[in-house]
This record gives structure tokens, C-alpha cells and sequence, in this order.
């Protein structure tokens, strides 16, 4: 895009394009809303009973099967024309790479983003490096909901492809105070940015969660905020004033990269600066399990599923309404005299007493008959919850019929895996952008040393630009561990990996602490048969 020159046009054509990324907000925060409600509460903000909450318990299996945090790891591939002598950098570039993924808590940050991406239709995850010139202090990751989020085309798939991003968020008037300690404007920023602070904020308006009062009464007129219910919607109160701040990343066509323009919710630009990231590259990565080639933000999985639960609480209602009957059916009392409540009352009581000198008095009770197959609907219906997301008996641990073998399960849960490890791959692909975004980054900032296989220090930044970082043998999912460890012991008795290798692709507990111990035993197997090779040759030569 061509940024003009000239400082009021340029903050007239930086508000400009922050409002054609934003122009969806408030109608995509409406319905994140709703999908919110039903994923906690399994049922939209305007119902009021649910008898069980389905969709809450299915997204989490979901996840589970979508992306596993304690079996991802990581690998670094080299392009096809790098010298030999990379090759001796990569154990070590890859140790560093997962060290730094774990101790930033990346895994546990990215699962969440997958389970609300999976609610909303997509969760963005953020990078922000804390860095100065004594080198890399720590990579911070955090995770926004699409709702503080927008894009200049929503009809362009993918983050790398827009010109324009725009990321709204708030912050405490203090904070800012602290980062603008070095800014030669700070005194006029922070007056005209002080009449626009507000004292909450909430997660996701939703847009329904209010009732409408017009005239209603001669002294109540216009809107009244009226919880429905009084049950803890989880959304977050903050007492402290906030300033709301919009970060545009725009692509300037000058300078063949991205310009990143920081403005309150007033329109004062207050930072107007170069990529400060990395050369080309957006801190944002798009989590979305269900992509969509016309659509940015994809699929919620959550909006396919109320439907479902729904029709589910409809039924489960009907259902209870039975049982009740069936344990304390309606009552017909004919011929009676007085009030008919207390004798209800005595008739329904444990050793009650009723008595009448009516001769044609009688007390009539209407049971209903309980079907067999009540829960068959019900059951279907969870059936169907497992259906649209690709999810197997035998994949979530249950029977299936005619099953009468292990093999056989085995080649059931693989053959009914392949929509979900579909799915996964999809994932993947989220997985390996942020860890090659790290790896960049520490290449970028990181100055501590470190050891090639020859024994030789190096640096991140001398390893080589041409590589990227992929998820090690589909790891993110549980559903490929199983394959991998088998492809491993084959690979050993074959002989094809030595016995560290095997420890490296399988990845045991202790692994570090094995990989050292391994050692000791390879030096102690090559002492003895030195010395045995020493006796036979003495033997030799005595005979």
C-alpha cells in the first residue's frame, strides 16, 4: 500500500484503513458471543435450562486429539543445497528451539487458542520478544480472540497474505504512563488520551445479554441492564481505567515491508515506526481448525453443534418431565369435599391419612408408562455430536460391536482416524509457523553459545537463514505416537538408526539423563571388546 508522505494525510489514511479492518467486529463479537454461551452453558444467553451441557465435553475431546502438549516436539529442516557442516548445528539449534517453546509456555498458551478456536472459528496467537542489546531476554506468547482482531480482506484466506491487520486491545492509563517515559510527546498524549479512558471491559459483548425496557412504566424509560440468570458468565471485571489502543501492521510498498502504526482509541497516532519484528514477517499466526478458501477467520465448530444440543436439552427435558411424572404422577380426586390441596397433600405424604364420608369419592392416579428405549433418541443424539467432528467409539476408548480382536480395533481406530488426523495436520501447519517465527527470532536476538556435534561453539545467528521448523514426525497429535514409536522399533531392528537415535525418536521420560547413560554404556561395551579382542589375539598367538 502507498502510505502518503504528508502527516495529515497519513493519520487520515491510517484511521481509515483501521476501520475497514474493523468494519466486522461488532457483528462477528455478536455471534462469539452466543458460540461463548453455548460451549460454557450449552445453551445461547437468552435460554434458560440446561439439563447437560454436550458441547463442552465434546470440544475438549476434540482438542485432545487436535493437539497434545506434552508429546509435540520439534525439528529443524535444512533447504536441499546447505553445506554439510550445518548438519553438526541442527541437534543443538533443535534442543534450543523446544527448550525455548517450553520455557516460555507456548504448549499450554497454543492449546488454549485451539479450544476457542475451535468455539469462535479462529484464535490469534502472538509473539512478542523481550530483547535489548545484551540479547534475548525471553519470547512472550499470547493469544487473542478474533473479536479484538480484524483484516483488511476477509475474503483472503491466510494472515501472510493480507496488506493490512489491525490488532485492539486495552491497557491501564499507568502502563501507559511507563511506556511513553521516553516519548517526546508524552505530556499531550496522555491529556488527550485521558477523557477516554473507561472502567470496564468485558471479554466478548454479546449483544443479547440485556433485556430492553421502552416505556414500560411512567418512571422507567429507555435500557436497564438486567442479568437473565445469575449463574457466573466468566467474562473479567477491571476497576482500573482503561485506554482502549488499536497496532495496525500495513504493508508499505516503499519500503517492501510491514509499518507498524500504534493509536488510541482517539485517533493519536503514537507510535509510527518500522517493523520492528522481524524483516516481512507479522507477530500474528491464525489458529483455525476449519479453514475456509473464502472466508479468513473459517468454521466455529461450536455454531455446528448447537443444533445438536438444542435438540439434545429439548429431549432431556421431555425426558425428565416423564420421570417426574412416573415418580409422582398427576392425581384425580372426584367427590371430595373441602380443600382439595391438603388432601393432595396427605394423599402424597409418607403415612398420610385421608378419610371422607362421601360415598362416591375416589382418588385416581394417572402414571405414565416409561418406553424401554427412552434414552434412544438422547443416545443418537450423542452419536451425531461425534459424527460432525469425525470422533470414533474406538478412537475415545469405547466398544464397537462385532469387534472381537486387538488387531482388528487397531485397524478400526486407524481407518475412522483419518478425518480427525486431517484435521490435525491443519494444526500443524499453525504449530510450525510460530516455531519458525522463534527460531528467527532467536536467531535475530540470541547471543549465548553453543555446541556443534564436532565440539565446536557457535551462534544461532551463524546457522543457516535457509531452513524451517517442523513439527518432529506429527507429534502435536496423539493419534500419530502410536505409528511413530512402531516405525521406530522397526527402523532399530533393521538397523537403520542406532540405539541414540531410537531414544531420540522416541522420546521416553528421562530422555536427556538416558542419552548420557547411553554413552557410559557404548564406552564400557567398546573398552570390553577391546579387551576381548586383545585376549583372543593373545590366545592366537600362544597356540
Amino acid at each position: 500500500m502507498q502510505i502518503p508522505e504528508n502527516v495529515i494525510e497519513r493519520d487520515a489514511f491510517y484511521q481509515d484503513v483501521i476501520e475497514q479492518c474493523n468494519h466486522t467486529r461488532s457483528d462477528r463479537s455478536i455471534l462469539y458471543g452466543e458460540n461463548r454461551h453455548f460451549f460454557l452453558f450449552g445453551r445461547g444467553s437468552d435460554e434458560n435450562e440446561t439439563p447437560y451441557n454436550k458441547i463442552f465435553p465434546h470440544i475438549d475431546m476434540l482438542t485432545a486429539f487436535l493437539f497434545a502438549a506434552e508429546t509435540t516436539k520439534f525439528s529443524v529442516h535444512l533447504g536441499p543445497h546447505i553445506d554439510q557442516h550445518e548438519y553438526l548445528r541442527v541437534p543443538s539449534v533443535n534442543r534450543a528451539v523446544n527448550d525455548a517453546w517450553l520455557m516460555s509456555n507456548a504448549d499450554q498458551t497454543f492449546g488454549q487458542g485451539l479450544t476457542w478456536s475451535l468455539v469462535y472459528n479462529s484464535m490469534i496467537f502472538k509473539i512478542i520478544p523481550r530483547a535489548n542489546d545484551k540479547g534475548l531476554k525471553g519470547i512472550e506468547p499470547f493469544i487473542i480472540d478474533p473479536g479484538s482482531f480484524g483484516v483488511l480482506r476477509e475474503d483472503v484466506p491466510y494472515m501472510d497474505r493480507q496488506e493490512a491487520v489491525c490488532h485492539s486491545y486495552y491497557i491501564t492509563k499507568s502502563q501507559l504512563e511507563v511506556e511513553l517515559a521516553s516519548h517526546p510527546k508524552r505530556v499531550d498524549i496522555l491529556k488527550s488520551v485521558e477523557s477516554y479512558s473507561r472502567q470496564d471491559v468485558q471479554d466478548k459483548p454479546t449483544g443479547v445479554d440485556r433485556i430492553i425496557l421502552s416505556a414500560s412504566s411512567p418512571t422507567m424509560m429507555g435500557n436497564a441492564e438486567v442479568p437473565l440468570n445469575a449463574q457466573v458468565d466468566y467474562l473479567p471485571k477491571v476497576a482500573a481505567e482503561l485506554i482502549e489502543m488499536q497496532e495496525l501492521w500495513v504493508w508499505d510498498t516503499k519500503e517492501k515491508d510491514y509499518r507498524v502504526v500504534t493509536r488510541a482509541c482517539n485517533d493519536v497516532t503514537i507510535y509510527d515506526r518500522k517493523n520492528f519484528f522481524l524483516a516481512g514477517e507479522l507477530p500474528f499466526v491464525q489458529i483455525c481448525a476449519n479453514p475456509m478458501y473464502s472466508y479468513f477467520w473459517g468454521m466455529s465448530e461450536v455454531a455446528g453443534l448447537v443444533g445438536l444440543q438444542r435438540w439434545r436439552n429439548e429431549r432431556t427435558l421431555q425426558v425428565k418431565e416423564l420421570l417426574d411424572k412416573n415418580v409422582n404422577p398427576p392425581t384425580a380426586l372426584t367427590g371430595w369435599m373441602g380443600l382439595i390441596d391438603e388432601k393432595n397433600f396427605a394423599l402424597n405424604r409418607s403415612g398420610g391419612v385421608l378419610t371422607t364420608d362421601g360415598m362416591q369419592a375416589k382418588a385416581e392416579k394417572f402414571k405414565p408408562e416409561i418406553p424401554q428405549d427412552i434414552w434412544a433418541v438422547i443416545h443418537e443424539i450423542d452419536g451425531m455430536f461425534a459424527e460432525r467432528s469425525g470422533l470414533q467409539n474406538v478412537m475415545m476408548g469405547k466398544g464397537e460391536s462385532g469387534v472381537r480382536s486387538g488387531r482388528q480395533t487397531s485397524e478400526l481406530a486407524r481407518l475412522g482416524s483419518a478425518r480427525i488426523k486431517k484435521r490435525a495436520l491443519i494444526v500443524e501447519d499453525a504449530l510450525e509457523k510460530i516455531a519458525t517465527l522463534y527460531l528467527k527470532l532467536m536467531q535475530k536476538h540470541d547471543t549465548n553459545d553453543y555446541q556443534q556435534d564436532d565440539g565446536k561453539p557457535f551462534i544461532l545467528n551463524q546457522f543457516s537463514d535457509d531452513c524451517v521448523v517442523k513439527v518432529d514426525s506429527h507429534s502435536n497429535s496423539p493419534l500419530f505416537v502410536e505409528d511413530h514409536k512402531n516405525m521406530a522399533a522397526e527402523l532399530f531392528e533393521a538397523k537403520a538408526i542406532d540405539r541414540e537415535s531410537l531414544l531420540e525418536m522416541v522420546d521416553p521420560p528421562m530422555k536427556d539423563l538416558l542419552l548420557r547413560k547411553l554413552k557410559l554404556i557404548q564406552a564400557a561395551e567398546k573398552k570390553a571388546a577391546e579387551e576381548q579382542k586383545a585376549m583372543e589375539g593373545l590366545q592366537n598367538k600362544n597356540n
